[in-house]
Order: structure tokens, then sequence, then C-alpha cells
């Protein structure tokens, strides 16, 4: 009986809710028709703001990697320039170091400097608002229709979106930033518009310095001239622009020797990290759920382009949409590329072919209904969706907080607190992903083992042997013997290692916590040690480093 009367209020109030608008509807029929196009443009751009600025503050976990990209921020203060070799492992690095993200790396540590926690936050908003506007624009300028602000579409972008942006910040989000901005300028020079040219190799200098991803632009540019070959168009300008992004490449700290580190890292095998491994599309349903949708758009699409379209077919186009495809199926991490070009190529195409799909049954039906009723059918439908998504962002606003966090239960914040304040410094084995954090928090007391800088900075040798002691492969314990090792620092969820290394003759564990175990030599006589206070949080020191160099 309960349930029932619950039920029967609930469409009692949607009755009435209805009733309501359908009043509104009718008394202010005139004022829509005249102003409803403004109305919706910016109730549009609000959504979609808001519903950016929900995706910036709830997805705020600091990134692996985000603690190297200070580091090297701080040194560029420090320096004005980049540094040659390597200052933070202990383990053989390569002679020469070129970091293709030292320009990510100073915004992040100027932003973070100086306005903490916003400026970094207010970064991702701005790049992902960004990426939409230049695909809303791509959009705008091919589609022509009276139905532009279509807010589903575009939040369904921002859910494929959300693997590269479930974090603050990573390098990757300049090359997604750039890319879509090249996907925009591309198609207006495409339409004449001549003068943008310049675009491509003022932006590429800061591409090419902030993330080795621009080799994107650049293979976005070639797949558009050889797309306009076949198109029988002529390709003298794309190449021209291809000439002109290479060339300005070579505005970087280390010259040539760029591009013979991206030769070879474009090359590299990365078999210890996920990101690059290849895409299983019949994984569970919920894994890169939007990019599975824009492949099954995308498909609807093509199939109706070929069929009733085909000779409006911009090869160009068609070219960046499998290339990008392809490259999501061999390393996850490029999906992105793909959902980027597919939601800016294939809206043009998308609704006539859902129309023909259906036989525009959904067009026949709605045309069935008076007037007044569609209009407020059409006003219902809006005035739900952007309820919702105003109710979401304006929970987000009051509820989330704007701070970047830094998990104690992923980032071994309190055993590395220990090392710092009981002053054990020396080579500290650290495993891949903390090694990031490790440098950041202790150098010059500490030198790491290894960290995310990978093909940057370890050659293969050193990766292989951290990777046989983290995965305990036949003569995983070589690895202290082969670099001296002073201390320790072991995660507890890997337990058979944790094991292992409890019972090495020559180790003693000093701290524990949750998360991560600290071991030194049984040689070192200390017998008291302080233990982080309790009220000690990682997220009021993550900005602080000891990092200077002169």
């Amino acid at each position: 009986m309960n349930s029932l009367v619950i039920i029967m209020t609930f469409v009692f109030i949607i009755t009435v809710f209805i009733d309501i608008i359908a009043l509104i509807a009718d008394k202010y029929s005139g004022f829509l028709d005249k102003y409803g196009f403004y109305i919706k443009k910016y109730l549009f751009l609000s959504g979609i703001m808001g519903v950016i600025y929900f995706i910036t503050v709830k997805y705020n976990r600091s990134d692996w990697d985000l603690w190297a990209r200070f580091a090297v921020g701080k040194i560029f203060s420090q320096l004005g320039n980049v540094l040659p070799h390597d200052i933070f492992a202990y383990t053989p690095t390569k002679l020469f170091w070129v970091d293709h993200e030292w320009g990510a790396g100073a915004i992040f540590y100027y932003l973070a400097h100086h306005f903490g926690d916003a400026g970094l936050l207010s970064l991702k908003f701005i790049i992902l608002l960004g990426i939409f506007l230049f695909v809303f624009l791509t959009n705008q300028n091919r589609a022509n229709e009276d139905k532009p602000y279509r807010i589903s579409y575009y939040i369904l972008l921002l859910i494929a979106l959300l693997p590269a942006f479930d974090n603050v910040l990573r390098s990757h989000a300049f090359t997604y930033f750039f890319f879509a901005l090249w996907i925009y300028v591309l198609d207006q020079v495409r339409k004449g518009q001549n003068k943008l040219i310049w675009i491509f190799p003022v932006t590429m200098v800061i591409w090419a310095n902030t993330h080795g991803g621009f080799l994107a632009g650049l293979g976005i540019v070639a797949l558009f001239t050889i797309g306009e070959l076949i198109n029988k168009r002529n390709p003298l300008k794309y190449l021209l622009i291809l000439v002109l992004s290479i060339i300005a490449t070579l505005v970087n700290p280390y010259g040539i020797k760029y591009w013979s580190f991206l030769i070879s890292a474009v090359s590299m095998n990365r078999p210890y990290i996920g990101e690059w491994a290849p895409l299983n599309l019949f994984a569970s349903i919920t894994q890169v759920l939007g990019f599975k949708i824009f492949i099954v758009l995308t498909l609807l699409s093509l199939v109706y382009m070929f069929k009733k379209r085909f000779k409006e077919i911009n090869w160009a186009e068609i070219l960046i949409l499998a290339v990008t495809f392809y490259m999501s199926l061999k390393h996850i991490r490029h999906i992105i590329f793909f959902c980027i070009a597919s939601a800016s190529y294939i809206y043009y195409w998308l609704y006539p072919a859902i129309n023909w799909y259906t036989f525009n049954i959904i067009g026949r039906i709605y045309s069935l209904f008076p007037a007044l009723l569609r209009k407020f059918g059409k006003v219902f439908r809006e005035t739900f969706i952007y309820s919702i998504i105003f109710i979401i962002s304006f929970v987000s606003l009051v509820s989330l907080p704007r701070k970047i966090a830094v998990n104690e239960n992923v980032f071994p914040a309190r055993a590395v607190k220990f090392i710092q304040i009981n002053h054990l410094s020396g080579n500290l084995l650290v495993l891949f992903n903390w090694g990031s954090y490790a440098l950041w928090k202790l150098y010059p007391q500490c030198h790491i083992a290894v960290d995310g800088r990978y093909e940057e900075v370890y050659p293969d040798s050193v990766i292989d042997d951290v990777a046989r002691f983290h995965y305990m492969k036949i003569g995983w314990d070589g690895l202290l013997r082969k670099y001296h090792t002073d201390l320790m620092l072991i995660p507890l969820d890997y337990k058979d290692l944790y094991a292992q290394v409890s019972m090495l003759d020559d180790w003693q564990e000093v701290y524990k916590d949750k998360i991560a175990a600290v071991f030194v030599p049984k040689s070192m006589n200390k017998k008291k040690w302080q233990i982080p206070p309790k009220d000690f949080k990682a997220e009021t020191e993550k900005y602080i480093s000891d990092i200077k160099v002169q």
C-alpha cells in the first residue's frame, strides 16, 4: 500500500509539473519563438560549463607522475633552463636527458607555486573547455542546422574524455587540446581560410615543448595531405603546413636531439605500463564506454555516408578516423584521439543517418501532434535535461572541495615523511609508481631507483632490473647487490615481495603503515625512531620540496 501511495504521489507531482510547463509554453509561445534560440544558446553553454566544472573538481586525484613534473618545473624556475642529465636517480641513466614534457612541468609548477590547487584546477577546466569549443565550432561550421545545441552529444564527448581527465592533470592534456584545435583549423583552411596557417607553426612551438604527443598533430596534417590528393584537390598548402610545423619543433632546448629521442621512444616497448597495452574491445562494457559509443555512432554514420552521400565524402577525415581508431586498438591511451576526431567529423552525418535508419519514424510521429503539444514536449524535454545538469553543477559547486587530493591510501606519504624526519638518506629503492612522489619529497636527501620518466631517463636494462625485483622473477634480489641500496620503500599490496624482503638477513623493517614499509640495513643501530604525527596530512604539504639546483 505504501509503495502504491508513493507511486501515485510521484505521478501527481509529474502531472502538475507538466501542466505548469504546458501553461508556460502556451502563455509565452510568442516570447519563446522570438528569443528561444538565444535562451537555449546560453543554457547550452552554461550547462556544458557546469558539466566541465563537475569533471574538474570531482576527478581531482593526483597523477603518479605529477610530482616529477613539479620537480622539473622547480628546477626550471631556479635555472631558467633544463638539465642536460638526470640528478635524481642512483641507478644508471641515459647520458643525455631529453624531457619532452619540460614545458608542461614549468607550467604546472608555476601555477601550483603561485595559485595552489586553484591554479591547476583552472588549467584543467580551460583545457577541457577548449577541447569542447574546438569540436563544437568544427561542427557548427559544417552542419548549418537549426538545432546546433544538442547538449547530449557534447556530454557524451566529455564522458569519452574521462580516461584522460580522471585525475588533476597530465602533460597529455596539452596534446589533446592542440589536437582538437588543429582539427578545427584544418577544417577552416580547407574552406579557404588560408590566413590561419600561421596558427600551426606558432602552436607547434608550445605543443612540442609541453608533450611529445605533437607527433599526432603532424600525423593528421600528413593524413589530410593524402586525403586531399584522393579528393582530387590541391594538397600544397597542407604540405606547407607540415614543413612549417616540423621546422617549429626544432625550437626546443635539445634541438635535433629531440627527434632522435622521439624516434626511439615511439618504437619503445612498454610491457609494464597498462595504458600502453592493446585495447580489448570485448572486455567489460563499461570500460571506456564513451569510446565504444563513438565507435557505434561512427559506424552508423559511415554506412549512411557510403550508401547515400558518397560523393560528399572527405577522404582526409576518413583516413584520420581510420588511423586514430587503429592507434586506439594498439594502445589504450590513444582512444582520446579517436573520440575527438569522431566527435568533430560525424556530427554532420549522424542525425540524418539516424533518420535514414529509422525511416524518419520519430519525425513522422512527432508531426502527428498539434503544434502546441510539440512545443510543450520540446520545452518539457529540455527543462528536464537542463534541470538535471544544473542540479548536478550546483551540488558540485557547493559540496565538492576545490582541492587536489593526495590519497594516503595510494601514495606512501606517511612512509616518506618517516624517512624525512628520521634523516634517512642515500639510495632509496622505490618502485615505479612511487618514484615520482619520492623524488619530489626526498631529493637531495635520497636518490631513487626509478620513476615514471621511464623512456626519458632510464635504459631498458634498469627498467628490467627493477621489474624483476618488483615481480620477484629469478634473481630478483640481485638488484640490491648490483646497485648499492641504503633504504627500501616496499608496497604492502605486493604481499609476496613484502614477505620475501622481510626475510632478507641483512635488512630490518623500521616502519610500517597501511600501505608501505620502510627497510634499512641491520647494521644501522638506531633504536628510537620518530613516527609521523597522527595529524599529518599529505595534502597540506604536497607543494613543499627541498629540491634546489645551482
